[in-house]
């Protein structure tokens, strides 16, 4: 039901500014966070994530791409800007799918430190107790970045493609 401070919908040109400041400051984030993670990832020797992280930061790349067709009047910078996000869906799927199914306990203790170990004594954790404890955690950060990801770029490849008409009808109105 309607009431009288429903807002009208927004215009055409309106749902195209916005898809290109959110799609520009996604690309941008991606490109740069990603990029980042590649090169830490690549220093520390960490093939997968050195080409996980290059994965991403062309899914930012490619959705700049898109958002660019955008700006010069092609509709079709939709499809890049989809297709995008649910290049980097796949992609942090892959990666969170690796990741607990190559569980290395070892990797995970030789990153405690003396002060941690000392606590968990304190708390009278022994060392197998908090190994399991680290592995959950280890789990559920993974399980955690997967859904994050899932709802995420599901949300923002939904968007776009929820805005293709209005984009079109914009670009349609400028020629």
């Amino acid at each position: 039901m309607a009431g009288k401070f429903d807002a009208p919908p927004p215009l055409p040109y309106e749902v195209l500014d916005r898809v290109l400041r959110i799609a520009q400051t996604d690309g941008r984030l991606l490109l740069f966070i990603a990029g980042g993670f590649a090169l830490i990832s690549a220093y520390a020797g960490d093939g997968i994530g050195a080409i996980v992280g290059c994965c991403a930061a062309g899914a930012g790349a490619w959705e700049l791409h898109g958002a660019g067709r955008l700006r010069s009047g092609i509709s079709d910078g939709t499809k890049d800007l989809i297709k995008s996000q649910l290049l980097l869906l796949l992609v942090m799927l892959g990666y969170v799918g690796f990741q607990l199914t190559h569980f290395e306990p070892e990797t995970i203790l030789s990153a405690v430190t003396p002060a941690l170990k000392e606590r968990f004594t304190d708390m009278g954790i022994t060392s197998d107790q908090y190994l399991s404890i680290l592995k959950q955690s280890y789990f559920v950060g993974y399980i955690a970045v997967g859904l994050v990801s899932l709802v995420y770029q599901g949300s923002l490849a939904l968007f776009y493609r929820r805005s293709r008409n209005a984009i079109a009808q914009a670009l349609d109105d400028t020629e």
